[in-house]
């Protein structure tokens, strides 16, 4: 295989005719480019009819609101919640440089750029999945894909942060994702990008930290009885994501278990990096089965008393259907994956069994 080849498709370890197999069977960029477009068109009418048909906000209109705010010369985290000029029911959870990512969609109408956003999320999602396999497209039609559509989620476009080294700079905008993503890929661009995001917020607002802090104890992660947020690890399914560890050299079993372990609503929206771990399309058809259970498992369950109760249920059908499955997929490939040259020549020389050490490329 070239070197110009390999820079093009990153092989994570695999042995060499693994690697040229995968390249040739890689979709063609014409074909990415319509998948993608068909991702951002199908979450552009789904966000459509929900924002047009709702009275009630979206999530996603809570930082546009925030990014207004902050470009007025605002306190964003003194206007939303309870009783406050954006009456929301819980503070601002978002940290500023959700805002500040936000800012260029705040100068268009609230409904639009929500569906700009949604759109730009879900098409460049598939476009980064699908450079080496097809299988991860089958999110478009998925429950992941439709409710992130819905509430106009960031999961789509800070998972596309796997595969486009660039995005990275985004990441700090919903730390519970980005650092998972972050912990699987690690970049460099990633970090100086987050430092430099982050030092444009602080440049704006220096209290912001203070102010975001103080919004986080609102959470059940702060208070008994907050706003509910659950790690998909305290869940029996969900526990199964330590297994991934076994394969702890490949991007996709990092990005698994530290999904697991990172407190965040329990709902289907906040699985669509998952779908970046199938490698054909059985696997991918058996996790957009899974969505669907999840699904149909919420629904069949309820009405139910309150939030909680619901996420309760939520957090343990994901558990089962979605990272259960990712689970036994990372399980039935080798522990291969590159590793930074000091840590690997010291990881060679230790006396670990080579189950564990694994091996490079």
């Amino acid at each position: 295989m070239s070197r110009k080849r390999s820079r093009m498709w990153p092989t994570e370890g695999e042995d060499r005719e693994c690697a040229i197999e995968r390249v040739a069977s890689a979709p063609s960029r014409r074909l990415r480019i319509g998948l993608a477009l068909a991702a951002s068109a199908l979450s552009a009418f789904r966000a459509l009819l929900w924002v047009a048909g709702e009275r009630k906000a979206r999530d996603f209109d809570q930082v546009w609101v925030a990014a207004r705010a902050l470009l007025a010369g605002r306190n964003p985290y003194h206007e939303i919640g309870p009783g406050l000029p954006f009456d929301w029911p819980a503070p601002l959870y978002y940290p500023l440089t959700a805002a500040i990512t936000v800012a260029p969609l705040s100068w268009i109408d609230r409904r639009l750029a929500a569906v700009l956003f949604s759109a730009i999320a879900s098409g460049v999602f598939v476009w980064a999945a699908t450079r080496r396999s097809l299988a991860p497209a089958v999110v478009i039609t998925s429950a992941s894909a439709a409710l992130a559509a819905e509430a106009v989620q960031w999961s789509p476009l800070l998972g596309a942060a796997f595969g486009i080294s660039w995005l990275g700079v985004l990441l700090s905008a919903k730390p519970s994702i980005g650092l998972a993503i972050f912990a699987a890929r690690p970049t460099r661009l990633a970090a100086v990008g987050t430092v430099v995001l982050v030092a444009i917020s602080l440049a704006l607002m220096p209290s912001w930290p203070l102010d975001w802090f103080a919004a986080l104890h609102h959470t059940s992660l702060g208070t008994v009885g907050g706003t509910p947020y659950f790690a998909p690890l305290s869940t029996v399914g969900g526990a199964s994501a330590l297994l991934a560890v076994l394969r702890w050299r490949r991007p996709e079993a990092r990005l698994v278990l530290a999904l697991a372990c990172v407190p965040q609503t329990p709902l289907l929206y906040e699985t669509v990096p998952l779908f970046l771990v199938p490698a054909t399309i059985t696997e991918g058809g058996v996790l957009w089965l899974g969505s669907w259970l999840v699904a149909l498992w919420v629904s069949i369950s309820g009405p139910y008393p309150g939030d909680l109760a619901r996420f309760t249920v939520s957090a343990r059908a994901i558990g089962w259907c979605l990272y259960l499955p990712c689970v036994v997929m990372i399980l039935r490939r080798p522990n291969v994956g590159p590793l930074p040259g000091w840590f690997g020549r010291r990881l060679e020389r230790s006396r670990l069994p080579l189950w564990v050490k694994g091996r490079d490329a």
